[in-house]
């Protein structure tokens, strides 16, 4: 598939058609040319993500399924038998492998079909296009019904297959990267939908022994809450504003997670430095009331006198 996906993208970037100001012999040099990089390209990334699947079968126990490491669209679904089952919330995917495998296949489809009248049409430029009115566009003028309508019928299929192609990448990609670089498979994914490079980075990864992406994050979470733990405290008790801080006001938000943490104290006595905490007999703190001894005998002499 990276032969043809290279190969439209370098027809789609400088058309050879552009070569008609150096002739015929300049236009066909080019297409020679874009044939040979795609050609280049399709062998290093066949050797790369055949020697990484290759070793990751064998070290994820998977020997029975090694062969399909070497065979193109068998080893989208090895990779696919890698990640296992893909979880992405609430879904849960199974055989995401099968499912990429068959998109691959409709895509290289559609792209052969744009692909292989381009190359028939460059072989011969001077029989197959022919300028047109400003001498800037060129048209297909030679080609037969079956090639001209294959090609039209690609250029849109190729869209189309494109897309479902890369929705149905998208979470192989995410279970693969899941299972060999947990902590970054976010952007790990992002790369290889937008560039053909996944045989480069699983080649790198090839020693790595496959994990359970579940038990990981279980791990890394509970090492994340000891840290935690260990920083602030217990963040689970009755007092929030526990050590390190050693709050001097006590709770200022009334302890909001939970009953307090000591028993209410009650109120100083303003009075408590006063005999009987201030109080007078009668229970009158000035001495004033109708019990007071001095006001008895004050009103004894004024009823003498």
């Amino acid at each position: 598939m990276e032969f043809f996906i290279l190969l439209y993208g370098l027809y789609g970037i400088i058309n050879p058609a552009l070569a008609e100001f150096n002739g015929l012999a300049g236009a066909q040099r080019l297409s020679v040319t874009y044939v040979g990089i795609a050609a280049g390209f399709f062998v290093l990334v066949y050797v790369f993500r055949a020697l990484a699947l290759s070793k990751m079968a064998k070290r994820a126990g998977k020997q029975k399924l090694v062969w399909c490491a070497f065979v193109p669209f068998a080893s989208t679904y090895l990779m696919g038998e890698l990640a296992g089952t893909v979880r992405i919330g609430s879904l849960k995917i199974k055989r995401i492998g099968l499912f990429v495998m068959i998109g691959e296949l409709l895509y290289t489809v559609s792209l052969i079909m744009v692909c292989v009248p381009l190359i028939v049409a460059f072989s011969d430029y001077g029989r197959y296009f022919t300028p047109t009115s400003d001498g800037m566009e060129l048209m297909f003028t030679g080609l037969s019904d079956v090639l001209y309508y294959m090609y039209r019928l690609g250029s849109i299929l190729v869209w189309i297959f494109e897309i479902i192609f890369i929705v149905v990448s998208v979470p192989l990609y995410i279970g693969l990267y899941r299972c060999y670089a947990p902590a970054s498979y976010i952007w790990l994914t992002i790369l290889c939908v937008i560039f053909p490079v996944s045989a480069f980075i699983l080649f790198a990864f090839r020693n790595r022994n496959r994990i359970d992406y579940d038990a990981f994050m279980r791990a890394r979470t509970e090492a994340i809450r000891r840290q935690q733990q260990m920083y602030y405290g217990n963040p689970y008790n009755n007092n929030p504003y526990n050590n390190p801080y050693n709050n001097p006001y006590g709770d200022p938000y009334n302890n909001p997670y939970g009953a307090p943490s000591q028993p209410p104290k009650e109120p100083d006595d303003p009075f408590g430095e006063f005999p009987d905490g201030g109080k007078g007999p009668g229970d009158d703190p000035f001495g004033f009331g109708s019990n007071n001894p001095d006001n008895s005998d004050d009103k004894g002499d004024g009823g003498q006198s």
